[in-house]
């Protein structure tokens, strides 16, 4: 662990492009919106710098109409891919819905061993104890793996625009 403490590295991660906005609303308040109308909503709401990509949007299910209730979605925006966090933050008249990006645990792992192996560190594999919130200083542990060479590092994203996350890697001590 001692030769991985010296290493601080920056980490931009391309989730999707920057500039994308996503917002998401009813027109009515049923008390769900269906996977088809939400996945239409985040289509309808992400506006790519680059006006010929094409959006797709599949989330797991529908969304209750309730504060505080949540549904996770991936966007295909261009070549580029996001996951994204939809949560009801005000579930009266037209409704009002939060979308934010994250990163899941593997994509973080990855990313993270990428940049290692390419600093010269031989890593064989990380795993990462959770998905890593696009919100500036969320942070999310992980394990680099041999011991060795390797040990526990933190990811802390640094900052989002749009669906585009850059976050910033640290040997723990």
């Amino acid at each position: 662990m001692s030769k991985l403490a010296t290493v601080t590295a920056a980490v931009l991660c391309v989730v999707a492009l920057a500039g994308c906005n996503a917002e998401v609303s009813t027109k009515s308040a049923p008390s769900t919106i269906s996977q088809s109308d939400l996945e239409q909503q985040l289509v309808d709401g992400t506006t790519p710098d680059d006006k010929g990509a094409t959006v797709k949007a599949t989330c797991e299910g529908d969304l209750e109409r309730k504060a505080d209730a949540t549904q996770d979605c991936h966007l295909d925006v261009g070549a580029e891919t996001a996951d994204v966090h939809v949560t009801v933050t005000d579930a009266s008249g037209d409704g009002t819905y939060d979308v934010t990006p994250y990163l899941r645990a593997q994509r973080v792992a990855d990313t993270i061993q990428s940049t290692l192996s390419g600093k010269g560190y031989a890593i064989d594999s990380v795993e990462c104890d959770g998905d890593l919130l696009g919100v500036v200083d969320e942070v999310v542990t992980c394990t680099a793996l041999p011991e060795k060479t390797g040990g526990q590092l933190s990811a802390t994203v640094t900052t989002v625009d749009g669906l585009f996350v850059n976050f910033h890697i640290e040997a723990l001590s």
